[in-house]
């Protein structure tokens, strides 16, 4: 069944008008649609997979966010605590996986031009991935040196601080690759290579996005680094940090979404 999701087709007569009936020994072929406009940037043509699995990814994160402050209000921090990391680590996992992919499958796509408006989207890309290396190294420092009754929570710390800066460092060169990308012939425009992993990968971020805007700063004031760097110091540095990281994911999306426009098509090249 999944096999044939995004392959719309339908027949078409080999002789004969469009309105006659098709007689049963009438000889037929099936042609794609995507075969009628092969560059229009709206059709979903090579993105119906990416999108299922990203909106189930989305909607078990709003779950896992809706438990996280159930279990707020309930006082079990711990547990509010353990689902967050859970969460956060299978979406970075996930995104890591993707992001190879999506690298491994454009490689196939032509080059163009870059645009003084891409120049300044990668520009804005690159301050919300310092701000993403800024805040997980003081994530990771204080969490490497957890105490003994706080190891397990410093350990997901851990693990949520590499991944997130891994999957950053990835995603940040995928899209400064993919934007200067393009359909080198017909046929990638039928066929959008890595088209569905830049589907996932734009749900993915906006399933990121809300949990930084609506979870992070609740999860992450934990008692391992306010005492490693003090109250006000850790306030100092998340009060920097996440206005940033919040726009990194926000940013990401929009950058992912034009090229899941703009990449699969044939730019016309004008000589000014």
């Amino acid at each position: 069944m999944f096999q044939r999701i995004g392959h719309v087709q339908r027949r078409v007569p080999h002789s004969g008008g469009a309105s006659d009936p098709i007689p049963d020994n009438t000889e037929t072929h099936v042609l794609p649609l995507s075969h009628i406009r092969p560059d229009d940037p709206t059709e979903c043509h090579r993105a119906h997979k990416g999108l299922f699995v990203g909106l189930l990814l989305f909607l078990a994160t709003l779950v896992a966010l809706a438990l996280f402050y159930i279990l707020q209000r309930r006082h079990s921090y711990k547990s509010a605590l353990t689902l967050y990391q859970i969460n956060y680590i299978v979406l970075f996992a996930i995104g890591i996986i993707a992001v190879s992919i999506a690298l491994y499958q454009i490689k196939v796509l032509g080059f163009r031009e870059l645009s003084e408006e891409d120049a300044f989207d990668d520009n804005l890309l690159l301050l919300g991935l310092v701000a993403v290396l800024f805040y997980d190294l003081f994530l990771l420092i204080p969490a490497v040196d957890a105490k003994e009754e706080h190891k397990k929570a410093g350990a997901m710390f851990v693990g949520k601080a590499i991944l997130e800066m891994v999957q950053a460092l990835l995603q940040v060169f995928l899209i400064l690759e993919a934007s200067r990308r393009e359909a080198g012939e017909m046929g990638h425009t039928i066929s959008k290579p890595g088209r569905t992993i830049i589907t996932l990968l734009l749900v993915l971020n906006l399933a990121m996005w809300i949990i930084n805007t609506f979870g992070l700063k609740y999860a992450e004031n934990h008692e391992i680094f306010q005492l490693y760097y003090t109250d006000l110091a850790w306030k100092i540095i998340t009060h920097l940090s996440l206005p940033l990281i919040i726009f990194f994911r926000f940013h990401s999306t929009v950058c992912l979404a034009d090229i899941w426009t703009n990449a699969y098509r044939i730019h016309r090249h004008t000589e000014v």
